[in-house]
């Protein structure tokens, strides 16, 4: 017996073509990765950082009033 994977029929494991599959370390390395995660995570604070103000003015507002 050997102690390679078997082969899957019915589609189970796809090929992967002649390229194999990158490992972790590498993609950190890719700068493309950084720059994608920098503008996420930049945007998610802008997002967080408008709604948190917007509803600071609301609490505002509402304190002012009353």
């Amino acid at each position: 017996m050997s102690s390679e994977r078997p082969v899957a029929s019915g589609g189970a494991d796809p090929p992967t073509g002649s390229r194999p599959r990158r490992d972790l370390r590498v993609v950190a390395r890719d700068r493309r990765v950084w720059v994608i995660l920098g503008v996420v995570a930049a945007s998610l604070a802008c997002c967080c950082a408008s709604a948190a103000g917007a509803l600071l003015a609301l609490a505002a507002g509402l304190f002012t009033a009353g």
